[in-house]
């Protein structure tokens, strides 16, 4: 049987801990180190930056209250919506996320957004969504937002708002003043009534 207490004597034992001791530093600094790099330069961003949106546009004409099976009663709301970039080209492609909300109008008032009624979120992260939502004719993205009528007030105008969140932590916003005049048919058809002040 092996004797530990003759193997190492005191003062190799001493070294060996030190050892480790020194070695267990390096690998938490190097850890920490590896934790506060940015991965993307300045450089890279302002590169990144040229391709990623410098605005979303909800596309008026188009988005509008909607029966989505050809009946006169509303199923929701159908919201197209266009990215442009910093040199202000639209029919851009977005990666992120897409937050829809439905708020009460309330007239004369300087924040016209009165209770929000309700919240839709979209995900643009991985090619299975993009096919769903983007329009390769228009070049735009549709969606097909599902309301629930009992729960919305019954009333002539509303407010829709739409926020991106790209992976870069940018934030760009929209809203748009939708009436309740329902339309069904194909996209571009006839009964459009939606506008802005």
């Amino acid at each position: 049987m092996l004797d530990l207490n003759h193997t190492f004597s005191g003062a190799t034992c001493t070294r060996f801990i030190g050892v480790c001791v020194a070695l267990a530093s390096c690998i938490w600094f190097i850890g920490c180190q590896s934790d506060s790099l940015d991965p993307i330069g300045p450089s890279q961003r302002e590169a990144l930056a040229m391709l990623m949106p410098s605005q979303i546009e909800i596309v008026e004409p188009f988005t509008r209250v909607r029966s989505f099976d050809e009946d006169p009663e509303p199923d929701g709301i159908e919201l197209l919506l266009q990215a442009v970039n910093p040199l202000d080209n639209p029919g851009l492609m977005i990666v992120g996320d897409i937050t829809v909300e439905l708020y009460e109008f309330i007239p004369a008032s300087a924040d016209q957004k009165g209770r929000r009624i309700d919240v839709w979120e979209i995900e643009l992260r991985t090619k299975e969504h993009q096919k769903r939502f983007w329009n390769q004719i228009t070049q735009m993205y549709e969606f097909r937002l599902a309301v629930e009528s009992e729960l919305i007030p019954v009333a002539k105008r509303y407010v829709l708002a739409v926020t991106y969140h790209s992976p870069l932590g940018q934030h760009l916003t929209d809203e748009f003043q939708i009436d309740y005049r329902v339309t069904s048919g194909p996209l571009g058809g006839a009964g459009m009534g939606n506008f802005r002040e």
